[in-house]
């Protein structure tokens, strides 16, 4: 298979039987019809997931068996539709030797059966978004923590981060990364991105997106910016549903393009590129009817003005254009699962990513049917024979300048042999410890640092957050006393009352917008999870907080973990505020975000002032 991508970049144009010939076993391929051939070559152009697998009669919507190790049927299914590739979720990866031997297992499949090698995928951002476990990567604090440290660090955190995390993962058997996002952090409501940014400033996002993009690359890992043409300026998740960009194409090309356009045109151009599922009308203000019959604007991930016109005319983007996961609310809920493939080939994607949840037997059945309705469609020339062609090329040309084939090349014991590479482990906890240091940034009060006061009250978002800052607290400070209280659900009044009477500083702790409660690791009751108070009743408390805290004397600081723009709400009442941009705990209750933080009030740690996104607070 290794002529492959080469004999590829030769082949003329025209329909897909020499390629598919190309892609098989030549005894298999000469005993399979034109469409089973289109067949197998839709296959790489698909990435599944295999979050779950129930073969004992459990129902897909319940099957919650974590894929740990590779199991026959979807071992089969791999070969039989010669799936191009696999994005890996926390639920797959649990320990090192655990994650190298099921990555070895796919890979294995394919080189058996002749077959190209596979993309294997995950999200490690960094910082909220991370898929491995903290015992096996470091998290690292985030990119607007990065974005943060730039005017004193300038890109050293962006590419040391992207190489921390590409090292670790090409050692485990992971060659392509969804990350970096360089969407612009442009509304501080956006529930989907926020800290995921850079920052507010388009020209500062394209530096050290490109900056992370070099880092994950020269550790052999693809990466893949998204979310194209830009995810920054919304209100909607498209997790759940389908947001709207109301920018018009003047203002785009200076602001979510920018980045996108500056690091295609750079040296070192990232392997793939992720679409988003949003409207951008000024883009694409193209009609079309969903599943229901309803007319929409057509959503970028579907839009061949935005990924062809846009992306690979104007942009002159010649790498591998992967959708968003298909299964999101933003495509699922409008287009089914044969149309939204068909749609966003047509549009120019390469790679549909997650079409089809397989969970059971009789998904792959249901899957196998969809493959053959796709095929049939293309077949009959709904996408052109030669746009089809050039797509597979980019796909076995990217396979090959990263030598994806290389990891089931080399023996499993030879893998398993660094699998605790401790040297590097050490190295990337470093990395962490020093961003955190220099991303914790003061938004207000600097000249009243250090704190002196001997007995705190603080309030976090949650009991983790709590046990983390405690912990922290006794680690530097153990002479000075704390109390704790979750706001997750807000306390009694004679409770905080009494608990302020006890104390001289209250720090108040803010998490906005509001974290999800799978971030809270579990460590909250679930009566307070049930009675999880809305943002909105958090801020007014802490408002109130505040105020009541300032009456009877009481120092104040405000410490926005996530966005900062709260801050200028409470700025009247509150002496100190210093913000984070990130809000990590790790399951063992160890955040250096939280060091970080209590060093900084100590005096042990100097903040910085830069701040990567417009909060519109005033210096005090």
């Amino acid at each position: 298979m290794r002529l492959f991508p080469l004999l590829v970049k030769f082949l003329p144009y025209t329909f897909l039987l020499s390629l598919c010939m190309l892609m098989l076993p030549s005894a298999y391929a000469n005993e399979l019809s034109q469409q089973d051939q289109i067949k197998k070559s839709v296959g790489q152009k698909v990435i599944l997931d295999f979050r779950f697998y129930c073969d004992d009669g459990t129902s897909s919507n319940a099957c919650k068996n974590p894929v740990t190790t590779l199991p026959d049927a979807l071992k089969d299914l791999l070969v039989t539709h010669n799936i191009g590739g696999v994005i890996l979720f926390s639920e797959n990866i649990k320990t090192n030797k655990q994650l190298i031997e099921l990555n070895y297992a796919l890979q294995q499949a394919m080189a058996k059966a002749k077959l190209p090698p596979l993309f294997i995928a995950v999200d490690q951002e960094g910082g909220r978004v991370a898929r491995l476990p903290s015992s096996m990567l470091t998290p690292f604090p985030g990119n607007l923590a990065i974005g943060a440290s730039y005017y004193q660090h300038g890109t050293a955190f962006a590419e040391n981060v992207a190489k921390g995390i590409g090292s670790s993962l090409s050692s485990l058997g992971i060659n392509t990364n969804f990350a970096p996002s360089v969407d612009i952090n442009s509304e501080p409501k956006n529930p989907v991105i926020n800290v995921r940014s850079f920052g507010g400033t388009p020209s500062d996002v394209a530096v050290l997106g490109q900056s992370f993009v070099d880092g994950l690359q020269s550790s052999g890992v693809i990466s893949a910016i998204k979310h194209f043409p830009g995810h920054g300026d919304t209100q909607t998740d498209s997790h759940t549903g389908l947001p709207k960009v109301k920018h018009s194409k003047a203002q785009a090309l200076k602001g979510d393009l920018l980045p996108f356009s500056r690091i295609i045109s750079g040296g070192n151009p990232p392997g793939m590129l992720m679409s988003a599922h949003i409207q951008y009308p000024s883009l694409d203000s193209t009609t079309v009817k969903d599943k229901q019959g309803r007319v929409m604007t057509i959503p970028a991930t579907l839009s061949r003005k935005i990924l062809h016109d846009v992306l690979r005319n104007e942009l002159g983007y010649k790498g591998v254009v992967v959708t968003d996961a298909l299964d999101m609310a933003g495509i699922a809920k409008y287009f089914s699962p044969e149309d939204a493939m068909i749609r966003a080939y047509q549009a120019g994607a390469d790679i549909a990513l997650m079409p089809f949840t397989i969970r059971t037997p009789q998904d792959i059945k249901v899957f196998a049917a969809l493959m053959g309705k796709v095929s049939e469609r293309i077949s009959k020339g709904e996408i052109p024979s030669t746009q089809l062609a050039t797509s597979l090329q980019r796909i076995a040309l990217l396979k090959a300048k990263f030598n994806v084939s290389s990891y089931s090349e080399k023996a499993l014991s030879w893998w398993l042999s660094d699998v605790d590479n401790k040297a590097k482990k050490t190295r990337n906890i470093q990395i962490e410890k020093a961003l955190s240091k220099a991303a914790i940034t003061t938004l207000f009060g600097a000249n009243k640092l250090p704190v002196t006061q001997k007995t705190w009250l603080a309030l976090m978002p949650d009991a983790l957050r709590c046990l983390a800052l405690e912990k922290s607290l006794s680690s530097i400070a153990p002479k000075i006393g704390m109390a704790c209280l979750p706001l997750t659900k807000l306390p009694n009044k004679a409770t905080f009352e009494y608990a302020l009477k006890q104390a001289d500083l209250l720090i108040v702790g803010d998490i906005s917008p509001q974290h999800a409660v799978y971030e809270m690791k579990g460590f909250d009751n679930e009566e307070a999870l049930a009675a999880r108070a809305p943002l909105g009743n958090v801020h007014n408390f802490i408002k109130s907080a505040l105020q009541q805290a300032k009456k009877q004397g009481l120092s104040t600081v405000l410490v926005p973990l996530r966005m900062p723009n709260m801050a200028k709400e409470m700025q009247p009442h509150t002496d100190i505020a210093i913000a984070t941009f990130s809000y990590n705990v790790d399951s063992n209750i160890y955040s250096p975000i939280f060091d970080a933080l209590v060093e900084t009030l100590l005096g042990l740690n100097r903040p910085n002032d830069y701040v990567p996104v417009q909060w519109k607070g005033a210096s005090k």
